[in-house]
Order: C-alpha cells, then structure tokens, then sequence
C-alpha cells in the first residue's frame, strides 16, 4: 500500500449511504490509497468495505467493537504509518467532499507537508462560505463547529476556523506518531486532542494550513443524536481545560 498519501475512512453502519463510485473517482489518482476501518458495524457495512476493496486494490481494518469515529482513526492511522506513506490523513466515509477536492487538497498537501523542509505539518480542510463556494451545511453542525473553534481551539493558542471539518491530511512522520500512541480521552474531539497533544511532545504548536473547498454537500445519517450532547459539552470544557480524561 505504498503511496505518497494514505487516506484513512472511518466507518460505521454506512450501508445506506455507500458510494462505491465515489471511492473509485478518488482511487482514480494513484498517488492516493484507501484505508478503510470498520468500527464495529452492524449492517452490511463489512460487505461494502470488502467489494470496494477487490474493486479498487485498496485496504481495509476491522475493529471488533465500536469505539467510536476517535479511535477508528487512531487505529487506522497507526496501521498505515506502518506502509511509511509522505502523508496520512482521515476523511468522512459519508461522501460530503466532492471526489475532486479529496484529490486536490492531497496534491496541495504534497508540497506543503510532510518533508524536513516543509513549511506545515499538517493540512486541514476548511468549509467556508464565500462566493463561488458551493457549501451546503446545517445550520445545527455549523453552529457547533463555531462553538468548537471558538470556546477550545484558540484557549490553546490555534486558530482554526473548522475544526470539525471531515478531512485533514499530516506528515506521516515520527512527531505525529507519537501522538498517536495513545486512545483518544474523547469521543467527538481528536482533532483537536491532537492539537494538544502535538504541543506537548514537541514543545510548540502544529503548524496548520487550512484550505478552504470549493464544495461540501452535508449528508443525512449523523451518528450523533441528541442524547449525546451532554458528553459533547463535557468533551469540550474538559478540553478547554486541558484535560480531555
């Protein structure tokens, strides 16, 4: 699975919302391989995941139990720095990011990240409302994400305008590994547990270029629902604090 960048999707319960072409159209750039773990589904996810596999000579992990979207990523990302790719990242397994930003934002991350002499170590992803933009959010998902980016982010000295945006590509080097030696404290966050604990293994921040896309379409099928906002709420003071356990 050697590549210049290895794309980490999270999945859980996706049956109704596969897009196998989608997939496909990204795989059509070859510097780009897929990874995709499976949290435990229990629909027809599994099946989805091993014929787009077969399809598209791409990769897959299955975790046993759901531990939600965090752990997923962390799993999958330590499994492809095992294949030593310039770049590894996650991106939503929902489809929301046309297929042509997926590849574009990758060719851009290639030459801003991931080498000694690169001036970023990470690239993230940014859904920004301006002319000639084509976002389309719920207004809910959108206020959250100005929540995050406002109450947690900058206490730590980031600002970043969309934390929660769903595809974020990093050097795949051995600083980034490190944070991710251990489980995420928080369900909803490890972006942003990444941050914090970039910052505290290297002694400064991670240094971010956020690009703005050209389009993002929100997908029904969240996996969050209302009962769950007490724990988010507690995720993010807990994380304003600096203590995300």
């Amino acid at each position: 699975m050697t590549s210049v960048t290895t794309i980490v999707v999270p999945c859980f319960n996706e049956q109704d919302r596969w897009r196998h072409d989608y997939w496909a159209e990204i795989k059509r750039e070859e510097t780009i391989a897929l990874l995709f773990v499976d949290d435990g589904s229990v629909d027809a996810t599994r099946q989805e995941i091993k014929s787009t596999c077969a399809d598209l000579n791409s990769h897959s992990l299955f975790l046993t139990k759901n531990g939600g979207k965090g752990e997923a990523i962390r799993r999958g990302m330590l499994h492809a720095l095992g294949d030593a790719p310039k770049l590894v990242g996650f991106l939503d397994a929902d489809a929301a990011f046309p297929a042509e930003e997926v590849i574009r934002l990758a060719s851009l991350a290639s030459s801003i990240v991931g080498s000694d002499d690169a001036p970023y170590d990470s690239l993230w992803s940014s859904r920004v409302l301006m002319g000639g933009r084509d976002i389309k959010r719920r207004s809910s998902r959108h206020y959250l994400g100005r929540a995050v980016a406002t109450f947690v982010a900058p206490f730590h000295g980031y600002e970043v305008y969309d934390t929660q945006s769903g595809y974020k590509l990093f050097g795949a080097d051995d600083e980034f590994a490190r944070c991710l030696a251990e489980p995420f404290a928080t369900r909803w966050f490890p972006d942003i547990e990444l941050l914090q604990r970039w910052t505290r293994s290297n002694g400064s921040q991670m240094r971010i270029w956020e690009e703005p896309v050209l389009g993002w379409h929100d997908v029904g099928g969240s996996k969050m629902n209302r009962s769950q906002y007490g724990q988010l709420m507690r995720d993010m003071w807990n994380l304003r604090r600096g203590r995300p356990d």
